[in-house]
């Protein structure tokens, strides 16, 4: 059945200026932007070309140079690569006369893509991430670990790396990203404790996992925004050196435009809210947000989370391995004993 044309689209009545090397607009549909992400704001640069490469129902994805974008209805939650329109939910981008390959070009208050859309940007608001909140704590965040460690385990997908965010892992039942991910969790945060400078744990990430952004990138790049957020940017900045050729090499530019945003400390809002509440140990924030970070993809919420968790336990070197994963010893074993105290030093 094919969807209804919203009414707030406004069907031009004029022919469009275009450069010489745009394809014939007679009558182009007309979106407004409601929200531009903090690293979309480079798509008002005029001049600028690129093409359509990604389509799906909620969504699609397009660069202009080098530079990626995602455009989605009025709900696309918050990010910073993220463009929000007045397009309602109910609509299906395949059915917009969209195509794989449509050119794209920025004329500074217009994106057009196609022959068929055209986004427009008038009184656009921009995002950006909250800033954290002074006045977090050592005892603060390991109170926040605590509680969303408590959440009811009936709440957390049992796929990909999300039983990971619980204080005992082996309380879910594994999975094959997770039976491949753990050895390299353990190496990431000796790593991160600057036990060891064997960076092979990053190969075994990256790339792992199904879907649009494999929960290993998800992962990491929920890592580095963690850091970031506890004034740990130089470690963050390390894991971007050792990730950034590895993700290049993969060829997925979605997840690698994502990563690099993260690289920045830039991720969704809903993972950055999910930070603030972690570390003031904020209970009902801390609900909303995960609730909030369920909606983000198939799993890349969760995935994420995983990753912020893990930073925030490897920076209060509170893993316990043989708590954690009783099934497992040989990784229990491959965690020094220092690492199973609290360490409140910052």
């Amino acid at each position: 059945m094919r969807t209804p044309q919203p009414a707030l689209w406004r069907v031009s009545r004029r022919v469009p200026s275009v450069s010489r090397m745009a394809p014939s607009m007679a009558h182009p549909n007309q979106i407004a932007i409601r929200q531009l992400g903090c690293r979309a704001t480079g798509v008002r640069l005029r001049g600028r070309t690129g093409q359509l490469f990604a389509l799906f129902q909620n969504s699609f994805y397009f660069n202009l140079d080098d530079a990626l974008f995602c455009v989605g209805h009025s709900g696309l939650n918050s990010g910073p690569l993220n463009i929000a329109t007045d397009v309602p939910k109910s609509v299906d981008w395949h059915q917009c006369g969209l195509r794989l390959g449509d050119r794209v070009w920025a004329t500074g208050d217009k994106i057009r893509i196609g022959q068929r859309l055209e986004l427009t940007i008038n009184q656009t608001e921009i995002w950006r991430p909250t800033t954290v909140d002074c006045g977090w704590s050592a005892t603060t965040l390991n109170a926040g670990l605590t509680a969303l460690s408590h959440f009811n385990e009936d709440d957390v997908p049992r796929d990909g790396l999300a039983r990971l965010v619980l204080s005992d892992w082996s309380s879910l039942a594994s999975n094959p990203v997770t039976d491949y991910a753990e050895p390299a969790i353990v190496d990431l945060c000796r790593w991160l404790r600057g036990h060891t400078n064997d960076t092979k744990w990053m190969n075994r990430l990256i790339g792992l996992g199904p879907g649009l952004t494999p929960s290993g990138d998800d992962f990491i790049g929920g890592a580095m925004i963690a850091l970031h957020a506890i004034g740990e940017a130089a470690s963050a900045n390390r894991m971007w050196n050792i990730a950034q050729p590895i993700s290049l090499a993969a060829g997925n530019r979605i997840s690698h435009a994502h990563l690099e945003a993260a690289a920045a400390g830039l991720g969704s809002a809903a993972l950055h809210n999910a930070i603030n509440a972690l570390l003031h140990a904020r209970q009902s924030e801390l609900k909303t947000a995960v609730r909030d970070l369920d909606r983000i993809g198939h799993m890349s919420g969760w995935d994420a989370l995983a990753g912020v968790v893990t930073a925030f336990r490897a920076h209060l070197a509170e893993y316990d391995l043989d708590r954690r994963l009783p099934t497992a010893p040989r990784l229990a074993q491959a965690f020094p004993r220092e690492f199973r105290a609290v360490d409140h030093r910052f």
